[in-house]
């Protein structure tokens, strides 16, 4: 073989020697890569040194300012708790024996609410409290009962009353920059609740920034007017269930708004089942260090030759849940505020997934042979927002569930698990069809990291993110709602309102609508990738399949599948601003929000005045009306010709600055003055230190008030 000079290729067959010159050029190229190599060697291993130093830098740094996890303080002694007591007992039991034969009454509770210290699960944690109680006291009532709660608050707090109506009491609904302000702190406010015809199993929590996540919760139940002999359970049992959280709300919310998060939401720490829960102490990181003690895990006795009422509810922050008790069997009978639902086709002995403020009621009976059996309730939290994994938390937890007969069996570890699935729950039979909408709205909601937001994950509607304003909605013009405030507006007359929300996160979302229960016509997940449904468009069908007029369920929270879409429909015809939410905490606090007007009279401007027309912007929505709506009526000749002409509540309820003013504390002189609104009660202003907007929009609103 020849092998010509300076040629790029070289062919050396194995049974030809290598020529010298050769030899010498493969030498110096074996030493050239072996000093590449080394070199390369060199500057990876001062590299992953540099990366050791670095994050050992970090994590001391973080750690000296935090009690490591595994470590208590030396003054301190662990709390050990030797067998089940009082405090342990997983059991709130409901009376609804003595509500269900009296007349309608007003209910008066005095609250006051406070934060300290407790270890609910074994894990110190600033938590709310009310009435020393966490979580807070249960309400019970009967339907036509009128709740009057006077709240007196260290912290800056707001109660919603999830799922109740809230007929003419719109601005004791709870949303802070909707509704109301935040109750100072030190201040007192009574909150009057109509629960009218309403029955069936409820709530309340925080809706100021993210406090329900801190504790601020507790049960609310209204039992139906009926002899108990009709109902075919004997006793009522409430389990408030939810994630839980070590680091206070605010932490873990800064946490999910910094760019570092990626939007990946906060996994929880642990879960409470009525307030109590246990943590193994062990499983704590030096990433997010705790004061831990071993405590006994939480039980439940009960008689199991007795039928209950199981009144479950989700109060947690970010997870949904299955709820599993083996050797039982659940009847399903209501989903959220009363609302029944078709009997279960086949026996099951769990329930889920059970998503953030939803509730499932259902009778849970026992077979003759599990009468003196143990068992476990288990709870197992659904791994949808896993995105970032907490090694410290157990996803799975089983809490003992034991007979109260002196002879008791182990439990058995050979048992099935036969789930309802909620989302696959239907309706009663309607004795009539649901009316056409008329009128149609169609929203786009995600979590999106943008550029012009510096990438923190916000919560978006369409193209808006909600904040509150300095004042709640309900006492401002429509002309200086700033640009985060999506409120369309459905009309002065009741309708039939159609409402499409498209995901298009790869995540699902819990949203609520305040002031109503709607009827979920479709509910559909995007296989493979995100799909959408546009009622506008009649080209492009519904890729869920045709609605369902039959037997849909009826809820006040639906969840709203990842990369799908859901579609409900309700009478809009309870007046007032109410908001629509995702109740993942961190998600609303983000800014995935809306809300929705039905009446009220609109604030006018001089140029409105002049044409009879009212302000009615509908910036951001995707509407549609058929029927054309009715004109609004022209202005009577005898009404006053203010700028602003806003509405005023009816008697007996207050639209009110109280919890509002803007005042610098230091110049708490000034002319003070008294502003009274209908008959509840005498609200004072510090009205001088006031921003002159504000205080204009103080005295154009006493116009419009009664002097008598």
């Amino acid at each position: 073989m020849s092998v010509e000079d300076g040629s790029e290729s070289l062919l050396i067959l194995h049974d030809q020697p290598i020529p010298k010159r050769y030899k010498q050029d493969f030498s110096y190229r074996r030493y050239q890569l072996r000093f590449r190599v080394c070199g390369l060697a060199l500057v990876g291993g001062f590299s992953l040194l540099l990366s050791i130093v670095i994050l050992l830098f970090l994590l001391l740094r973080k750690s000296a300012f935090e009690v490591p996890a595994w470590k208590l303080e030396e003054h301190s002694d662990p709390i050990t708790v030797t067998g089940p007591g009082p405090e342990r007992d997983l059991k709130f039991m409901l009376h609804p024996e003595e509500h269900v034969s009296r007349d309608p009454c007003i209910r008066k509770f005095s609250w006051n609410i406070t934060k300290e210290t407790i270890a609910p699960n074994g894990v110190e944690k600033n938590v709310f409290l009310i009435n020393d109680q966490f979580p807070g006291p249960t309400i019970e009532a009967r339907s036509g009962d009128i709740l009057e709660v006077l709240n007196h608050s260290e912290e800056s707090v707001s109660l919603h009353w999830h799922g109740l109506h809230m007929r003419g009491a719109n601005h004791m609904d709870g949303p802070v920059g909707i509704n109301q302000c935040a109750i100072k702190p030190g201040k007192m406010f009574t909150y009057r609740v109509p629960t009218d015809d309403q029955a069936g199993t409820f709530w309340y929590h925080g809706h100021s920034e993210v406090q329900t996540a801190d504790g601020l919760y507790g049960g609310l139940v209204i039992h139906n007017p009926i002899t108990p002999l009709e109902d075919p359970y004997e006793k009522d049992l409430l389990f408030l269930v939810g994630d839980w959280y070590h680091w206070p709300s605010k932490k873990v919310l800064a946490n999910f708004m910094d760019r570092s998060s990626t939007g990946s939401e906060p996994c929880p720490d642990s879960l409470l089942i009525n307030g109590l829960g246990q943590f193994e102490c062990s499983m704590a990181t030096h990433g997010a260090p705790v004061i831990c003690s071993d405590i006994v895990k939480p039980s439940l006795s009960i008689n199991k030759q007795t039928h209950y009422r199981v009144r479950l509810v989700n109060v947690g922050s970010l997870s949904g849940f299955s709820f599993t008790i083996p050797d039982s069997e659940m009847k399903i009978v209501q989903v959220d505020g009363g609302q029944q639902i078709a009997e279960n086709d086949h026996p099951a002995n769990s329930v889920g997934v059970l998503y953030p403020a939803e509730r499932v009621d259902f009778i849970l009976t026992w077979s003759k042979s599990a009468a003196n059996t143990e068992t476990e309730i288990i709870i197992e939290l659904d791994k949808e927002y896993f995105l970032r994994p907490n090694f410290a938390l157990t996803p799975t937890q089983s809490f003992l569930l034991s007979p109260e007969s002196a002879e008791t069996q182990p439990p058995t570890t050979n048992f099935s698990i036969q789930k309802f699935n909620l989302r696959e729950a239907k309706g009663l039979s309607l004795p009539k069809a649901i009316p056409e909408a008329q009128k149609a709205f169609m929203i786009y909601t995600a979590i999106e990291i943008l550029n012009k937001e510096h990438q923190i994950p916000k919560g978006f509607i369409n193209h808006t993110t909600w904040e509150p304003q300095s004042l709640p909605l309900v006492a401002l013009d429509r002309e200086i709602w700033d640009k985060h405030q999506l409120v369309p507006w459905t009309g002065p007359e009741p309708i039939w309102v159609e409402l499409t929300i498209n995901n298009i996160d790869a995540n699902g979302h819990p949203f609520h609508l305040h002031g109503y229960d709607f009827y979920v016509l479709a509910s559909y997940e995007g296989l493979g990738g995100w799909d959408y449904y546009n009622p506008f468009n009649p080209s492009r069908l519904p890729r869920g399949g045709p609605f369902n007029l039959v037997n849909p369920l009826c809820k006040d929270t639906v969840y709203v599948p990842p990369w799908g879409y859901v579609v409900i429909r309700f009478k809009a015809n309870n007046e007032g601003i109410w908001i629509l939410h995702c109740h993942v905490l961190w998600h609303q606090a983000a800014g995935m929000a809306m809300a929705f007007q039905f009446k009220l009279i609109m604030p006018r401007t001089k140029a409105a005045l002049s044409t009879g027309k009212r302000s009615i912007p509908n910036r951001g929505a995707i509407t549609k009306q058929k029927p054309k709506a009715k004109p609004t009526r022209k202005p009577s000749a005898a009404a006053p010709q203010e700028e602003y002409s806003i509405k005023r509540w009816p008697p007996g309820s207050s639209l009110y600055f109280k919890n509002c003013a803007v005042w610098d504390e230091k110049k708490l002189v000034g002319d003070m003055k008294s502003i009274e609104f209908g008959v509840d009660f005498v609200i004072r202003e510090y009205v001088s230190s006031f921003p002159m907007a504000q205080k204009q929009r103080l005295t154009d609103y006493r116009r419009t008030q009664p002097t008598s």
